[in-house]
């Protein structure tokens, strides 16, 4: 009789820990789903957010929607993609400028990196700011043009938003501002359409 008992209690544990097995497989593979979804709901209802605040539209498809509208007449697109395996997580602002600008620039915050190429060498701007050099590097061919573009108020801008590392690139007719993660906030979302626009209303100014 013991002996029938231990082997159907072998027999019901064989049984279940397959199904137990599935069963955990499949709870997971949802919740990533659910997840992946809500974030995907999110950056959309973000964005929905900024263009109606800014007279604007969101269009592309539920995983890679976009937001446009326009900026003293200049085109404006931003997009917002959740990081992976395979990609990072950034959120971009494009605006394809009237004009190109005098030189290629780029703007980025100071990095492990960054730190070692200038002490192998590598050159940057430096605009005589302590906490602004301390915080970014400015590359560009044309100091005189970043002296210029950066002003006061654009390092405050950047400083303002220095703990999500923005990214400015300038090349022709290209302005990029970009923060390598998923925007989740409006806040942060005002903050880098702010940062935008100071740099494009910077440009018109010169």
């Amino acid at each position: 009789m013991m002996i029938l008992l231990r082997s159907f209690e072998m027999d019901i544990t064989e049984f279940l820990f397959p199904v137990l097995y599935v069963l955990v497989i499949t709870i997971t593979i949802a919740s990533v789903i659910v997840l992946s979804l809500w974030r995907y709901r999110t950056i959309r209802r973000l964005m929905e957010q900024q263009a109606l605040k800014l007279n604007g539209t969101v269009a592309g498809t539920f995983l890679l929607p976009l937001l446009k509208f326009s900026y003293h007449a200049l085109p404006v697109v931003v997009t917002s993609v959740p990081g992976s395996k395979y990609r990072h997580a950034k959120t971009e602002v494009n605006v394809t400028l009237f004009k190109p600008v005098p030189k290629n620039l780029t703007i980025q915050k100071e990095s492990v990196g960054t730190r070692l190429g200038k002490a192998l060498g590598a050159s940057d701007v430096q605009l005589d700011s302590d906490e602004f050099d301390k915080e970014f590097l400015i590359k560009t061919d044309d100091e005189m043009f970043a002296r210029n573009l950066v002003n006061f108020t654009l390092q405050n801008k950047l400083l303002e938003l220095k703990q999500e590392k923005p990214r400015i690139s300038l090349e022709g007719t290209w302005l990029i501002v970009q923060i390598p993660r998923v925007v989740k906030t409006e806040k942060r979302f005002d903050q880098l359409l702010a940062l935008t626009f100071t740099v494009v209303d910077r440009i018109q100014e010169l």
